[in-house]
C-alpha cells in the first residue's frame, strides 16, 4: 500500500485514483514519489514542467471526491490589470477542459474534475493538458503584461 493511514469514508477511491496519477506520472517523466506533497486531505504531488509549477490533487469536497490539476504561473503585476484580466477572458475560450483564474495576487491555469467515472485516459490527458497550457502562458502573459514568473518561495 502506498499511502498507509489515509483513508477516509471514501478512502478507497481516493487511494485508488492516487494510485492511477502515480501510475501516470512516470509516462510524463515525473518520478511519483518524488512529486508527492503533504495535504490535509486526500492526496498530492508537484512538479515543474518547463518553467511552470504543476501541482495536481485528489480530495474530497462537499462528501464529493475531486481531481485538480493546477498551476500557479504567474504574479500579477502592479498596473495594467483590466487589459491582463481581459486577456485572460479571452485565453479561457479557447482553452479546452482547463481555465484561467486568480487567486490572491496570482494567475492559475487549472482544471477540476469529479472522480466518479473518471478513467487513468482522461487524467493524463487532464494533467498533460494543464502542464502544456501553463508552460505555454506563463512566459507570454508575463512578456505581454508584465508581471514576474510565478515561483514557490
Amino acid at each position: 500500500m502506498l499511502f498507509r493511514g489515509r483513508k477516509s469514508s471514501a478512502g478507497a477511491s481516493l487511494e485508488a485514483h492516487a494510485l492511477t496519477v502515480e501510475q501516470i506520472l512516470p509516462a510524463i517523466g515525473v518520478d511519483p514519489v518524488q512529486a508527492r506533497m503533504p495535504t490535509d486531505t486526500g492526496f498530492g504531488w508537484t512538479f515543474q514542467r518547463g518553467s511552470a509549477t504543476i501541482e495536481i490533487f485528489i480530495s474530497i469536497q462537499n462528501s464529493v471526491g475531486y481531481l485538480q490539476v493546477l498551476s500557479p504561473i504567474l504574479h500579477l503585476p502592479q498596473s495594467g490589470l483590466l487589459p491582463l484580466y481581459r486577456r485572460l477572458l479571452e485565453l479561457n475560450l479557447r482553452l479546452t477542459n482547463a481555465a484561467l483564474g486568480v487567486y490572491a495576487d496570482t494567475v492559475y491555469v487549472f482544471s477540476e474534475r469529479p472522480l466518479q467515472g473518471l478513467d487513468a485516459d482522461e487524467a493524463n490527458q487532464i494533467i498533460t493538458l494543464v502542464a502544456s497550457y501553463a508552460d505555454e502562458l506563463d512566459n507570454q502573459l508575463v512578456e505581454e503584461f508584465g508581471g514576474r514568473l510565478y515561483r514557490k518561495v
